[in-house]
């Protein structure tokens, strides 16, 4: 489910918006959540703990800074990779000043305008988001998406060899691909429902069939076009078998 943050330090304005956002989301029947409501920048990052995507509501002026809105922005645009930003804010003079910064919000909303204005802007950025989140998850699915630390990497899917666990290294897997290996936190399990094109040969590996070159069933040993190899499991190998005659006819 799509997390969605709003930081605004007025109480009476923080419920309206929260109201209003969570109206949306059920209007349109969005797989979204308000995870976060907050007047203070401090709480927004201690509850945002590095997503990939995500949607923000931001207040400008936060504790009589101006430009609190825009300094979290900035912050949010490097360790939320898909993130999008919608000011809602008084100072109308400062939209420039997010073009300077690269920022590049999604929505400027004027509170000069008023509830009725707000909301429906609201309700249309929330609907644009579900449009724009809805279109990466489908180009996603050729692309595959890794993270080592605080940095975002991502593949052509068609140049995905393998990836697999060891058990010298529990909780990290490693990624072959046509042209780098690398090694990253996370586990199968997930990445094969993220991924549901890659197939499971064993308990631990995922492979790129369009990368196979080869299966030796007797052996159940599967070459790659790199030269590379796995073991492919006893119960998997009749399944493999079947997906290769499939393909060949």
């Amino acid at each position: 489910m799509l997390p969605i943050y709003l930081l605004e330090d007025d109480d009476v304005q923080r419920k309206n918006y929260s109201k209003f956002i969570n109206n949306s989301i059920m209007i349109n029947d969005a797989n979204m959540e308000l995870k976060l409501a907050t007047a203070k920048t401090e709480a927004l990052f201690d509850s945002c703990v590095a997503p990939e995507k995500a949607i923000f509501f931001l207040d400008m002026e936060i504790d009589n800074n101006n430009i609190a809105g825009l300094e979290a922005a900035e912050r949010i645009k490097k360790e939320v990779p898909l993130a999008q930003i919608i000011f809602i804010t008084t100072h109308d003079e400062l939209s420039l000043v997010t073009l300077e910064r690269r920022i590049a919000p999604m929505d400027y909303i004027l509170k000069s305008k008023g509830n009725d204005s707000i909301k429906k802007s609201i309700n249309n950025d929330i609907a644009l988001a579900q449009n724009y989140f809805d279109r990466f998850a489908r180009h996603s699915q050729n692309i595959f998406n890794y993270r080592i630390g605080s940095r975002f990497f991502n593949i052509l899917m068609d140049d995905v060899i393998m990836i697999f666990t060891e058990k010298i290294a529990p909780g990290q897997v490693t990624l072959i691909s046509k042209h780098q290996r690398s090694s990253f936190s996370g586990s199968l399990n997930s990445i094969e429902n993220i991924y549901p094109d890659l197939f499971r040969c064993d308990r631990s590996y995922l492979v790129n069939l369009d990368n196979a070159k080869s299966y030796d069933g007797k052996e159940r040993i599967l070459t790659f076009t790199d030269g590379s190899t796995c073991k492919v499991s006893f119960r998997k190998g009749r399944e493999l078998l079947g997906i290769l005659e499939d393909r060949d006819n």
